[in-house]
Parts: structure tokens; C-alpha cells; sequence
């Protein structure tokens, strides 16, 4: 997870900058990164005639900041059918992120560096722990309806940490700096 601690600002222009440093194609758009997606060359005669029938675009991924969310603030907007999680942009991006100051850490950890002690927290990060392994399990056994009811409870959860957080930190829910 991406997050600009409390004692940080967003600043899309320096991110930028330093993703551009990892040799990334990274532009401003208003207040959100977007980086284009290098393109891979097709791997068969079957890839390049499709190719060349339909030309591919440029794939792009977005990285935003939401001030609704205090964990996951900064949030990366892509294709999932086009992207994968194990792609080295990924690495790159973390790393342009802690050169700018921001964290790239597990949610729990996010959460338990602003409050140690908070065994609330503890049991709510545990049942989101509990239902994304829940999740991935009726996923893998393509219950895709009750996969979506988790991980509505999933985002319910998620809400109720923020919103401690929120509280914990002195910051108002939507009133980060941007």
C-alpha cells in the first residue's frame, strides 16, 4: 500500500519527478500521476497480425491521492486485465515513493505506526486479514457473489479503521493536505 504519512503533503509534481529518475514515462494530469505503460513487443506471428489489425494503445496507470482514505491515501488506478502485480513498475514506483518521503508498507503496519497500542485496531486489521483470505478462497472456487459480499464487509472494515485513524491523528476525514 502507498500512503503519504500525516506529516507529509502530496505533491504529484515531485513523484513524478522521481519516477521519471527510474526512466518512467510520468506526467502530471490536475492533481494524479499517470504513467504510461511500456509496451511489450508481440511474442508470435498470431500477436503481430493482431497488431497490426488492431493496434494497441498505450496502456496507462494512474497514481492519485484520496483524502477519504488515510491508510491506502494514495491510490493506483489500472487495467487489472493489463497489468500485472508482479510487473517491475511496481518496484520502481516504491521506490520513486520513498524518495519522495512516502510509505510503501502492509496496511497493518501503516496503521499500527500511528497507533501501537490501539487493540481495537489490532482486532479490526485482523478480521481484514481474515476476509481478504476469506475472499481469495471463494474467488479460487469462483463464488464470485459471495466474493463480493466479503469483501464488502471488507471495505466496511476498512472505513471503521480509517475513520480511527482519522480521529487518532487530529486530521478530519477529507482534509488532508493536497
Amino acid at each position: 500500500m502507498f500512503h503519504v504519512p500525516t506529516n507529509e503533503t502530496w505533491d504529484p509534481e515531485a513523484l513524478a519527478e522521481r519516477l521519471r529518475e527510474q526512466n518512467l514515462e510520468a506526467i502530471v494530469l490536475a492533481n494524479s500521476v499517470r504513467i504510461t505503460l511500456p509496451t511489450i513487443p508481440p511474442a508470435n506471428m498470431l500477436e503481430r497480425l493482431q497488431d497490426l489489425i488492431f493496434p494497441a494503445r498505450s496502456q496507462h496507470l494512474t497514481l492519485r491521492f484520496n483524502k477519504q482514505k488515510f491508510i491506502c491515501n494514495i491510490e493506483l488506478v489500472f487495467d487489472p486485465l493489463k497489468f500485472s502485480h508482479e510487473s517491475m513498475i511496481l518496484t520502481q514506483i516504491s521506490k520513486a515513493c520513498k524518495q519522495r518521503g512516502y510509505w510503501c508498507k502492509p496496511g497493518r503496519e501503516i496503521a499500527m505506526k500511528y497507533c501501537p497500542d490501539s487493540a481495537e485496531l489490532k482486532e479490526l486489521l485482523e478480521k481484514v486479514e481474515q476476509l481478504q483470505i476469506e475472499k481469495e478462497n471463494l474467488v479460487a472456487n469462483q463464488n464470485f457473489e459471495q466474493a463480493a459480499k466479503v469483501r464488502d464487509d471488507e471495505t466496511l472494515l476498512k472505513r471503521r479503521i480509517d475513520a480511527i485513524l482519522f480521529k487518532a491523528t487530529g486530521k478530519r476525514l477529507g482534509s488532508a493536505d493536497t
